[in-house]
């Protein structure tokens, strides 16, 4: 056996130990998925996919599931609920997903579970939408086929509104983005305050494509607010945190969900994201503070070495951690039966980075919500957490 044939075979048989316990010609299993990879929210959907392909290379490495390897097939949605229903139908259709994660927003996610996966009966984890109603609706779950393991926007306030007087929060002014997440957040976290006796000022709504936010900035910075609650994604609120620097405004700042120090610095610049409180569901910084630490540094190591920006961890998670959710439903049902997948998903119970992906009778998982702080341009986690 010359060199060259030896060395074939050592491949070869690596990769056969690699995937020993994938049947021979498995038939893949289909994971569909619809997230924004054009338009204003683009920069999100490479993060989410970026973060899903690892999770697949790791769980096709060691063995797939019940003995087939995993695929992902990945449309763009846009975030826009027409494009984002026709996207997942294809898939449904034509495709012939086993399993659906989508579709980002919530308005796209919440026409995507009306139209597509309730109809057909597809188990669908919704990975990132925060409205409320996404699992409950007037306290009925909508969709039993939907799992959402991100936290909603009531959630969000319930853990970071008792937190508002230690950031110095008292009169506060919302900024949202006009969609399904910021007009929800603009209903329950005034409630939320109120309880906690925070008043609320102002709410200034925002188009999701808006680059300018003079006139809403100006307004808050004549009013009574000290501080402002930014519900919209991280590019647009780099744009806001510049604009507010511009004007001289003086009102503390805290961004919602998938904003992070990194991405916050890098896009508004130092100066404008210092002192800034974000809200975050994962804090790669801090793998500590996850049940799963060695697999949590494991993941930011891997999702770096790929050559990832690291503005990217305010979304890369969310679809590792789906990804997770769907193979602990797989393991459970040990088939790709849609109505086995969806009652094992009722019973999973296992750690994600975000923390314990366990969903109530709602399809509701309750993940980590944290608050963290850009100090001299990098993340901190406040005094107030501290003993």
């Amino acid at each position: 056996m010359n060199k060259r044939t030896a060395k074939s075979l050592g491949l070869i048989i690596l990769m056969v130990f690699l995937s020993a316990e994938i049947t021979l010609g498995a038939e893949p299993i289909k994971i569909g998925i619809v997230w924004p990879l054009t338009g204003p929210i683009a920069a999100a959907g490479s993060y989410l996919t970026a973060g899903a392909k690892i999770a697949a290379e790791r769980i096709n490495s060691q063995g797939g599931i019940i003995g087939r390897p995993i695929e992902l097939l990945i449309e763009d949605g846009a975030n826009d609920p027409a494009q984002s229903v026709s996207a997942a139908e294809k898939l449904v259709t034509r495709d012939k997903i086993d399993l659906f994660m989508g579709a980002w927003g919530s308005s796209p996610t919440l026409a995507v579970s009306a139209s597509v996966t309730k109809k057909y009966g597809i188990p669908h984890i919704a990975e990132t939408a925060s409205s409320v109603k996404v699992t409950n609706l007037d306290g009925k779950r909508p969709n039993p086929w939907l799992f959402r393991i991100s936290p909603h926007s009531e959630m969000d306030a319930r853990n970071s509104v008792p937190l508002f007087p230690k950031m110095g929060f008292n009169k506060v002014a919302l900024l949202l983005v006009n969609t399904d997440w910021g007009r929800g957040s603009a209903t329950i976290f005034p409630e939320v305050m109120k309880k906690n006796g925070i008043t609320h000022v102002m709410s200034e709504f925002i188009n999701q494509d808006a680059t300018d936010f003079l006139t809403q900035l100006t307004k808050i910075k004549n009013s009574e607010a000290d501080s402002i609650y930014i519900v919209t994604e991280q590019a647009q609120t780099a744009l806001i945190l510049k604009q507010h620097k511009q004007l001289g405004l003086t009102q503390k700042v805290l961004t919602s969900s998938g904003s992070i120090p990194e991405g916050l610095v890098e896009l508004a610049g130092k100066e404008s994201a210092e002192g800034t409180y974000m809200l975050v569901y994962f804090a790669p910084w801090f793998p500590e503070l996850t049940k799963i630490p060695q697999e949590a540094k494991w993941f930011v190591d891997e999702y770096l070495k790929r050559g990832n920006s690291p503005k990217g961890f305010g979304e890369c998670y969310r679809g590792f951690d789906g990804l997770k959710a769907m193979k602990a439903a797989l393991d459970i049902a040990k088939t790709t039966d849609k109505e086995k997948v969806r009652e094992a998903l009722a019973k999973v119970d296992t750690e994600g980075l975000t923390g314990r992906i366990k969903f109530d009778d709602f399809g509701q998982s309750s993940p980590n919500i944290y608050v963290v702080q850009v100090r001299d341009g990098k993340p901190y986690m406040p005094d107030f957490y501290k003993k």
